[in-house]
C-alpha cells in the first residue's frame, strides 16, 4: 500500500458540502488573520477601511496561500486539512505547485463550474476537470 500516492486504494471523493465548508473555513481564517492585523495595527478608522486600503496585499496573500497549501505534501489547505480533503491529480499523485497554481486560476475564472460538483460521480468542477484533479477524503 503506498501512503503518498493512494495508487493502491480506492478514494472516496469528497462532496460539494465538504468542499464548501472546508472553503468556507478558508474564507473564516482568512478574516480572522486579516481582523487581527486590523486590531494590531489600527491603519484606518474601521476594518472595511482597511480592507479597502490594503486589497492587492490581502489578494496576493490569498493566491499564495491556496498555490503554497494545495501544492504543498499535504496537498490541502487549512480549510481542507479539517474536512480531511486531499488534491490529488487523476492518477491519484500529488499535485505540484504549478498544477495547483493553474488550478486557482480556472477556479477563480469558472467559479460557476463548483455547483457542477452536483451533477458528476468524480465530484469534480470545471477547474478540476481541465486541471485533472480529484478531491479526496482521507481516512
Amino acid at each position: 500500500l503506498d501512503e503518498i500516492t493512494y495508487e493502491t486504494r480506492t478514494v472516496e471523493y469528497a462532496s460539494f458540502t465538504t468542499r464548501t465548508i472546508a472553503f468556507l473555513t478558508d474564507v473564516f481564517l482568512f478574516i480572522i488573520i486579516t481582523y487581527g492585523l486590523y486590531y494590531v495595527h489600527k491603519p484606518t478608522p474601521s476594518y472595511i477601511g482597511f480592507l479597502q486600503m490594503f486589497w492587492w496585499k490581502i489578494i496576493f496573500v490569498i493566491i499564495i496561500y491556496f498555490v503554497y497549501f494545495d501544492g504543498s505534501e499535504k496537498n490541502a489547505t487549512p480549510g481542507k486539512q479539517i474536512m480531511n480533503i486531499r488534491l490529488l491529480n487523476e492518477e491519484k499523485r500529488e499535485i505540484d505547485y504549478s498544477t495547483s497554481a493553474k488550478h486557482l486560476l480556472f477556479s477563480t475564472l469558472l467559479f460557476f463550474g463548483f455547483f457542477r460538483l452536483l451533477l458528476y460521480d468524480k465530484q469534480q468542477t470545471m477547474a478540476d476537470k481541465f486541471c485533472k484533479i480529484i478531491s479526496v477524503k482521507v481516512k
